[in-house]
């Protein structure tokens, strides 16, 4: 076997920036010897991801600069400077061939310290709008890979960048019977998906939860609430009426389960969750994040349902009355459901990591890809 290829992927902040730079490294590994090191910052979610899946890791001091008070962005430059320091130890002792930059903190410090090492620098953007370090550090980058066509308006001119998709976990397709019964539900009834969490989803979590404790009473509508640590016990209490009927879950691994048992969700429009609703088909209503930056969750999900395959709700429209009568619409129009989520599944890119891996690949000249399409769906 060829010398391994060496990445350093550096990124975090949240898991959207964490899970596309996980799933570039295992297509890699199924292409080429591979040694993959991992960058993120102290506090960040990034450190339960990683060890998680059992992967190296450096942890960066630092912080993000979106709402931060103006003591914290006036000492950004000193925190960001001893970042960067700390990253040329990290490129110095790995010595990559390349470096993924995925977005935060922690990849515009790695990013900065490789440019005095001449290591090949390429960037991964998940949203439609660019965030703030792809954006400044892009012009340095030798690609961008880009989660969607309309990001290449953002970046500066010049810039070499590659449309493949948001990168996402390889996770199995189980039978809506065998995903149903995970949750101990039933499958001949209906199941809403909500996709909330503990970050900015506090106006969803509590609409999907008042939503439930009627629906499912008056129509049978079964759901699965995933609402974060902070909101679960009021999602439970408001929902407490129908213990059969709804299961509400802090966080889940196997999301896989809940894509394969639902008939329809609803969900915040962060870029993973687009992509892998889409994947699975999955006909969605959007409420994106109304204080996310630029904009982008409303940019995010616009794709979609001018595809046919979601429905947008703005944050501030949103109420359980708003979200029982979006549910009840589609939940009574089988054949809407069908259309949608064969709209959502042809908008989907199931190969976006593996367009990605071949392109650090050829950037980094380690070895020419022989894999077939079939080999690669294996």
């Amino acid at each position: 076997m060829s010398e391994a290829l060496r990445i350093v992927v550096a990124g975090g902040g949240t898991g959207g920036h964490v899970y596309p730079g996980l799933a570039v490294v295992e297509r890699l590994e199924a292409r080429v010897a591979t040694a993959a090191r991992f960058v993120g910052a102290r506090g960040g979610v990034e450190e339960k991801i990683l060890a998680g899946a059992g992967r190296d890791y450096d942890l960066l001091p630092g912080y993000g600069l979106r709402g931060a008070t103006i003591a914290r962005k006036l000492g950004a430059p000193f925190v960001l400077g001893a970042g960067v320091v700390r990253a040329a130890r990290v490129l110095s002792a790995f010595r990559p061939d390349v470096v993924l930059g995925t977005g935060g903190y922690a990849s515009a410090a790695v990013v900065v310290a490789s440019l005095a090492f001449r290591i090949p620098r390429v960037l991964q953007e998940q949203n439609s709008v660019p965030g703030l370090v792809n954006r400044t550090l892009a012009r340095h980058a030798d690609l961008v890979l880009l989660g969607y066509e309309s990001s290449r308006a953002y970046l500066p001119a010049g810039t070499r960048a590659l449309v493949v998709g948001n990168p996402l976990r390889r996770m199995s397709t189980p039978s809506r019977d065998e995903a149903a019964a995970f949750f101990a539900l039933d499958p001949a009834r209906p199941i809403v998906l909500v996709v909330g969490g503990s970050r900015g989803a506090h106006s969803l979590n509590l609409a999907a939860a008042d939503a439930a404790a009627r629906l499912s009473p008056a129509r049978g509508v079964q759901f699965v609430i995933l609402c974060g640590r902070a909101d679960r016990a009021e999602v439970e209490r408001r929902a407490a009426n129908t213990p059969r009927d709804v299961r509400v879950i802090d966080y889940l691994n196997e999301m896989h389960l809940a894509y394969a048992a639902c008939d329809v969700a609803v969900a915040r429009s962060g870029a993973s969750s687009v992509f892998e609703l889409a994947l699975f088909g999955v006909p969605t209503v959007f409420v994106p994040y109304p204080f996310a930056a630029d904009a982008h969750q409303e940019s995010n999900a616009a794709p979609l349902v001018e595809a046919g395959g979601a429905v947008l709700v703005r944050d501030a429209e949103l109420s359980a009355d708003r979200l029982m009568g979006e549910l009840e619409t589609l939940l009574s129009s089988p054949e809407r459901l069908r259309r949608m989520g064969a709209a959502m599944r042809a908008w989907s890119t199931p190969d976006a990591a593996d367009r990605a891996a071949d392109a650090i690949i050829a950037l980094t000249k380690k070895k020419e890809l022989t894999l077939t399409t079939e080999q690669r769906a294996a």
